[in-house]
């Protein structure tokens, strides 16, 4: 199993029932799936390949679920950026990981500056800004099925930097479902209909 097969299978079984919850913003499983669509084929048009690496900085928001969508269906690997971190952080886990783009929310646009300068591999800076839904809508929604195997490289998750700067700690998609798996051991009982 991996990640977007879960997912696919998710909008299957409960397309039309509500998975995100933010503010006034509501989205149903079936709504995420096709946003993803529409992202993954968009970057994937932008000339980035399954195994790609796409840094990501934004707050937790509805527009998140897109990118966490998309990279599953077209294969490419997160690397998640944290706003607290200075730009030069955030361009040094842009460098080491090898990211051919990044994600910005307009609000973290500015953290982001001088990037495509400083990071070799850089070639594409998509900002959330006013135009991103425009844009967003324009690309297609059928899906790239591109191939994914359960070995692949899914997310690349970054260490504080106690020690020095910040080491890249990857998981494919089988040990991020294992993972997801034993954290949800320790959860309350989860039902039906909760978000």
């Amino acid at each position: 199993m991996d990640v977007r097969s879960l997912m696919r299978r998710s909008v299957v079984f409960h397309r039309d029932e509500l998975a995100v919850i933010e503010s006034e913003h509501r989205l149903t499983y079936g709504e995420a799936w096709a946003r993803g669509l529409r992202l993954a084929n968009g970057l994937l048009a932008m000339g980035l390949e399954p195994g790609d690496r796409i840094g990501v900085l934004e707050d937790n928001t509805f527009e998140s679920v897109d990118l966490f969508c998309a990279a599953a269906i077209a294969n490419l690997v997160r690397v998640p950026l944290y706003p607290r971190n200075s730009p030069e952080a955030h361009h040094h886990m842009l460098e080491h990981t090898g990211c051919r783009a990044v994600v910005v929310s307009e609000s973290h646009r500015d953290a982001l500056a001088g990037s495509q300068e400083a990071v070799a591999s850089l070639e594409h800076v998509l900002v959330r800004d006013g135009s991103y839904e425009r844009w967003l809508s324009e690309q297609s929604d059928s899906d790239p099925d591109v191939d994914v195997d359960r070995d692949d490289w899914f997310v690349i998750r970054h260490t504080g930097g106690t020690t020095g700067k910040s080491k890249g700690v990857g998981y494919t998609h089988k040990t991020w479902l294992d993972t997801g798996r034993d954290w949800f051991y320790s959860f309350p009982p989860v039902q039906r209909g909760d978000v």
